[in-house]
């Protein structure tokens, strides 16, 4: 019966059953304003590996004013919320261990996704976003996907408008931190093999070659500076993904000089990445990477953060 509710760095992080072969996500909480791109982020929460008795939430906050019909037609929250998780339940009725649950709620949309994720001990919450246009504009300080990624706990997957398929192409950007590891471990559960996964690292070695410039070096000094700095970032990367290739699977790895920002994003355009996974810290909840990744990516983009505690 279905329950509804109102209301040490060098070693992979997770436990030994991602060794084993653990995939999907348990607790996913999906934010809906009925529009067409909530559509398209339930679409896609709907083809992510659910691991078994899972929690699957269908999420929506609203002004007190909601709910009342009005001469131009407004349809209640509560009505069209109970509509989209009908619909999620016929989707996953053969997954009789998934908890398919109804959130309604009033108030502000992003502190209400902060509350119900932090309840809900959510693994995943999943957005949708508009599809980007040309030319590109940054966030603006008032959008409501870049208010979602800096205040939420939990790791956000912000979904533009696409055909809905499984993830066959992810690209996920590293800098050997832990918080890096989270990006590549939760991209590896929500994309299972045989899906080849792109881990990127990009060397930012513009400061040293101005210098050397500056100084007067030929061109050739800072340029055997960038080969030797990609040659040790390639080594690294190598042995940053030692642990995951032991599991089978099929990591690529890519190393590119530059902004981080463009060069993730170039790598991206250039892969046909479907998916973009990147990390964020608590303490870059304003971080201007990230940020500008949400804005241009032309694919859906996966902010990872810490794991949650199960309450």
């Amino acid at each position: 019966m279905r329950a509804y509710e109102r209301s040490n760095m060098t070693r992979p992080l997770l436990p030994a059953g991602f060794i084993r072969g653990q995939r999907g996500v348990s607790r996913i909480v999906v934010g809906t304003d009925f529009s067409l791109r909530s559509e398209f982020a339930l679409a896609r929460a709907l083809r992510l590996p659910l691991g078994q008795a899972g929690v699957f939430s269908v999420m929506h906050a609203s002004p007190p004013l909601d709910g009342h019909n009005g001469p131009d037609g407004t349809v209640p929250g509560a009505r069209c919320l109970r509509k989209a998780t009908a619909a999620v339940c016929r989707r996953l009725r053969h997954r009789v261990d998934v908890d398919v649950r109804e959130v309604l709620r009033e108030g502000d949309p992003v502190e209400t996704a902060s509350e119900v994720s932090a309840e809900l001990g959510a693994e995943l919450v999943v957005l949708g976003r508009p599809l980007v246009t040309y030319p590109v504009k940054e966030l603006a300080a008032d959008s409501m996907v870049r208010r979602m990624v800096r205040r939420l706990g939990a790791s956000v997957l912000v979904v533009v408008p696409h055909p809905v398929r499984a993830y066959a192409r992810p690209l996920v950007a590293v800098d050997f931190s832990r918080a890096s590891r989270r990006a590549l471990e939760l991209a590896l559960r929500l994309c299972p093999a045989p899906a080849p996964v792109d881990v990127l690292h990009v060397v930012d070695t513009r400061v040293e070659e101005e210098t050397l410039r500056s100084l007067g070096a030929p061109p050739e000094q800072w340029l055997l500076l960038r080969q030797e700095r990609e040659r040790a970032a390639h080594t690294a990367l190598v042995r940053f993904l030692a642990p995951y290739r032991e599991t089978g699977r099929e990591l690529e790895a890519r190393v590119r000089s530059g902004e981080a920002p463009e060069g993730i994003l170039s790598e991206a355009a250039e892969r046909g990445s479907d998916l973009l996974a990147l990390a964020m810290s608590g303490a870059e909840a304003r971080t201007p990477l990230t940020e500008r990744v949400l804005a241009r990516a032309g694919c859906d983009v996966l902010v990872a953060r810490h794991a949650p505690t199960v309450p």
